[in-house]
């Protein structure tokens, strides 16, 4: 017995300090990434939330930039997390998306990062879809090649087969490197669902990266992977809050992240192309939002 105690007590030291070794440089990561805002709560909350508590929304921004505050953002979506259910909801906002951007007037949502960064977008996504972003996460598009990389790639299912750059992706199962992620998630010309079409292909891509990356398989790679996070992520999200986000997501049944799809039509405004979303289907989506934040019976405008 006192042989089995000691081997038992030993394995439990080295746990802890693998345990340890890990919390550590996930928190460094994490800390490098973090960039507090002067925001610290949206003007459409009467006070910060919880991540722990309460249902929050996150922007996720892809910006194709190695500086994270210049050009336009590639990627926007949506991401609600409720932690008492265990649910998420993701939806792309397609970017042509027509809307209004404050003191711009109206333009293709992904403008918005051109003319006034990460605060403006924000701003400007809330006013859309009149409910509170308590919090972003900017992706440097390098980075998400190398983390994919990391991770040994990540699979999907092609939904037809097609070819972008030079790389023929065949319909069913495929795992796919850094380069060939990034492309799958960035066609859309010959895609027949479009913007549609893309953005279910993107969150295929996230769902894999975090399928894999909080998997055991990722451990041997956390250093590596952790570096990239730090060096290609900029989020207003404290390490606490992170380190809360990933514990929910670790414990919820990934049946329960569930999609969300705003339609709309395709138009030619002053010989310019936008996607144009119509009152009702706004309405649609701005409920189904404010239901699962469990907003339905607060007035969220400003």
């Amino acid at each position: 017995m006192a042989k089995w105690l000691k081997i038992f007590l030993t394995l439990i030291v080295i746990g802890a300090g693998i345990i340890g070794y890990y919390g550590y440089h996930l928190y460094d990561a994490i800390n490098k990434a973090y960039q507090p805002s002067e925001r610290l709560k949206s003007d459409k909350r009467p006070s910060a939330v919880d991540i722990s508590e309460e249902p929050v929304s996150i922007l996720l921004m892809g910006v194709d930039k190695r500086q994270h505050d210049s050009g336009r953002s590639d990627t926007l979506m949506v991401m609600t997390i409720n932690p008492k259910e265990k649910t998420v909801q993701m939806m792309n906002i397609p970017r042509d998306t027509y809307m209004e951007i404050p003191g711009h007037g109206y333009d293709k949502i992904n403008h918005a990062y051109a003319y006034g960064g990460t605060d403006l977008t924000i701003r400007t996504v809330e006013n859309f879809l009149d409910i509170p972003i308590d919090h972003y996460a900017k992706v440097n598009m390098e980075g998400f090649r190398r983390i994919v990389d990391e991770l040994g790639g990540v699979t999907v299912h092609v939904p037809f087969t097609f070819e972008f750059r030079g790389k023929l992706y065949q319909k069913g199962k495929m795992t796919l490197n850094g380069d060939e992620a990034l492309g799958f998630a960035q066609m859309r010309k010959v895609d027949p669902r479009g913007d549609f079409g893309r953005n279910d292909r993107q969150q295929q891509v996230i769902k894999g990266i975090l399928e894999k990356g909080t998997s055991v398989y990722a451990i041997p790679k956390l250093d590596n992977i952790l570096k990239h996070v730090g060096e290609n992520v900029v989020t207003d999200i404290s390490p606490i809050e992170m380190i809360q986000l990933q514990r929910i997501y670790s414990e919820m049944d990934r049946k329960q992240m569930k999609s969300l799809h705003i339609n709309g039509t395709d138009r030619t405004i002053g010989g310019i192309y936008y996607f144009v979303v119509d009152p009702q289907e706004k309405q649609r989506i701005q409920h189904k939002l404010k239901h699962h934040l469990r907003l339905d019976s607060m007035n969220t405008r400003r």
